[in-house]
C-alpha cells in the first residue's frame, strides 16, 4: 500500500526527476562524444546524433503531457493581435524553405491589425502546433498556406498543407511514420486551449490531399481599452534583425529535428 506522500506525488517533483534523467543522458552523450568523435566514425557519428534527436522528442513529448495532466487554471484575457502573431511565423519562411524545401505562405488578407481577446502564449502556442503538424505532414517540396480573414460573423485563421491527409484505415501506420513521436499531444493541448479561450478548432480534409487547420475565434463584444498596446512577452525588450521570440525558437528546433528525420530514411 503507498504512503500518502508516494500517492499524492507533486507534478513538480516528477517533472524534475524527468528532467534530471535527460540530463544524465546528455552527459553520457557528451561523453561517448568526446571519445568517439576523433575516431572520425560514420556510424558512430550517426549513433550520437539519433542519441541528441531521440532526448529532444522525448523532452517535447513530456513537456506536453505534464501541461496536459496540469489543472486548468482561469484564463485572464488580453488584448492579442494575430497579426503580429502571424509575423512570427512569417519571419521564418525562408529558414523553412530552405532546410524542409516546404513553401511558407502567410496571407493576413490585408489587415494591419487583428485584435481579439485571448491569451498570448496560448495563442502561440496553437499556432507552433498546427504548424510544427503540417511541416511534419508535408512532403519536401510541399505548401503550407497560413491565411487570416475577418468577416461580419467572425475571425477565421486557417493553416493548410497537401501533405498525407488525416489518417484512416490502412493509412494510420504510414501517416504516423510522417510524425516525430506517438503521444501527439500537440492536437489535444490546441483543443484544451481552445475551449478555455472560447475558440472553436475543426481539422477538415482537402482536395485532393492534406489537411486544412481551421481556428473560428467569436468577434470582439466588448471594446480594448485606448491606446491598446499588445505586448508579447517572449519578444526581445529591443528586436533586431537577430533576435528572436520564444515561438520561433522552438519552431527552429522542430525544423532542425524535421530536418534530421528526412535525412535518417
Amino acid at each position: 500500500m503507498c504512503r500518502q506522500d508516494e500517492a499524492g506525488f507533486p507534478q513538480k517533483q516528477l517533472e524534475t526527476a524527468f528532467l534530471h534523467s535527460l540530463r544524465l543522458l546528455e552527459q553520457n552523450r557528451e561523453y561517448l562524444q568526446m571519445h568517439l568523435q576523433p575516431l572520425k566514425d560514420a556510424r558512430a557519428a550517426q549513433a550520437l546524433e539519433d542519441m541528441e534527436q531521440e532526448a529532444a522528442r522525448l523532452e517535447r513529448t513530456f513537456r506536453e503531457l505534464m501541461e496536459l495532466s496540469a489543472p486548468e487554471k482561469p484564463v485572464q484575457k488580453r488584448p492579442v493581435d494575430l497579426c503580429r502573431l502571424l509575423a512570427q511565423l512569417e519571419g521564418l519562411r525562408g529558414e523553412i524553405d530552405a532546410q524542409s524545401s516546404t513553401k511558407l505562405t502567410v496571407d493576413c488578407g490585408g489587415l494591419e491589425q487583428c485584435l481579439v481577446w485571448g491569451d498570448r502564449e496560448m495563442a502561440e502556442q496553437i499556432c507552433f502546433h498546427l504548424l510544427s503538424n503540417a511541416l511534419r505532414a508535408a512532403a519536401p517540396g510541399g505548401n503550407i498556406q497560413v491565411c487570416l480573414r475577418q468577416t461580419g460573423q467572425d475571425i477565421r485563421l486557417t493553416i493548410e498543407d497537401d501533405g498525407c491527409g488525416l489518417p484512416e484505415g490502412e493509412s494510420w501506420l504510414e501517416n504516423r511514420r510522417r510524425f516525430l513521436g506517438g503521444a501527439q499531444a500537440g492536437l489535444l493541448l490546441c483543443r484544451r486551449y481552445c475551449r478555455q479561450l472560447g475558440w472553436a478548432l475543426a481539422l477538415l480534409p482537402r482536395t485532393p490531399q492534406g489537411v486544412r487547420a481551421e481556428l473560428t475565434l467569436p468577434l470582439p463584444t466588448r471594446p480594448f481599452p485606448i491606446e491598446t498596446t499588445v505586448e508579447f512577452r517572449s519578444q526581445p525588450s529591443h528586436p533586431d534583425e537577430h533576435s528572436t521570440t520564444a515561438l520561433q525558437h522552438q519552431l527552429r528546433r522542430e525544423l532542425y529535428l524535421l530536418t534530421r528525420r528526412h535525412a535518417g530514411n
